[in-house]
C-alpha cells in the first residue's frame, strides 16, 4: 500500500502542443504580467518540495532555475512528444519514493491547494480530481507504478485513462469553485478562468 503522507516532488506538465490555444499555455500572460508557468511555480514553492518541469524540450524553466525532466520517450521528427504519460514517466524516474504531485499547466488550480485537497485520499497508486469529467493530470502518482508505466509506453500505448484502468485509483471530487479552473484549451476559456480566480481571490482577501 502506498505511503499516504510522502510526496517526493511536484511536476508541472507544460509540453503539450497547445493547438487549440494557438500559443504555449505556459507562457500565457496573467493580469499581473506574470505567466501561467510563474503562477504554478509560485504555488508549488509553498510546498517546499523539488519542482520538476516537463516541457518536452521547450526550455521554459531556464529563468526559474528549476529542474527540467525529459520525457521517457523521445519526440517525433516534428517535435511532438509522446503525451502526458511519457512526461509523467520521465518525472517518476527522478522520484525515489512516495508520490509525484502532477499539475498540468492548462489549469489555474494552485498546486499547493491541489495537494491539500488530495492528500487525505493518498492510499492508492493514483489519486486525481474528478468533476463532471476526469482530470487525471491533476493528481498524485505513486513511484511504485514506474515499471508498469514503462512497459505500457514501450508497448506503444499512450492513453492515460486506459493505463489507469490497470491501477488502484481514487477519484476525488473537485470543489465547486474550481469548476472553471480545472482546464482550459481556448483563449475564451482561459479568460473565464482568470476572471473567476480573481473573484475568488478578492472574496478571500
Amino acid at each position: 500500500m502506498p505511503n499516504q503522507t510522502t510526496v517526493s516532488a511536484t511536476v508541472i506538465l507544460a509540453g503539450g502542443q497547445s493547438s487549440r490555444m494557438g500559443k504555449a499555455k505556459a507562457l500565457l500572460a496573467l493580469p499581473n504580467n506574470k505567466t501561467l508557468l510563474d503562477f504554478h511555480i509560485t504555488h508549488a514553492k509553498k510546498l517546499g518540495l523539488p519542482i520538476l518541469l516537463a516541457d518536452n524540450g521547450k526550455n521554459f524553466g531556464k529563468e526559474h532555475g528549476i529542474s527540467t525532466v525529459f520525457d521517457y520517450l523521445p519526440s517525433d521528427s516534428t517535435g511532438k512528444g509522446a503525451g502526458a504519460l511519457s512526461a509523467i514517466c520521465g518525472a517518476l524516474l527522478s522520484v525515489s519514493d512516495g508520490y509525484l504531485l502532477v499539475s498540468s499547466c492548462d489549469s489555474l488550480v494552485p498546486v499547493d491547494q491541489l495537494w491539500l485537497h488530495l492528500q487525505k485520499h493518498a492510499e492508492t497508486e493514483v489519486v486525481y480530481l474528478k468533476n463532471h469529467k476526469d482530470y487525471p493530470l491533476l493528481g498524485l502518482y505513486h513511484g511504485s507504478i514506474l515499471e508498469k508505466l514503462k512497459r505500457y509506453l514501450d508497448d506503444g500505448e499512450r492513453s492515460v485513462m486506459k493505463f489507469l484502468e490497470s491501477l488502484t485509483v481514487t477519484t476525488v471530487p473537485a470543489p465547486d469553485n474550481w469548476q472553471h479552473l480545472l482546464n482550459f484549451n481556448t483563449q475564451n476559456e482561459f479568460e473565464t478562468a482568470i476572471k473567476i480566480l480573481n473573484q475568488q481571490t478578492r472574496r478571500s482577501a
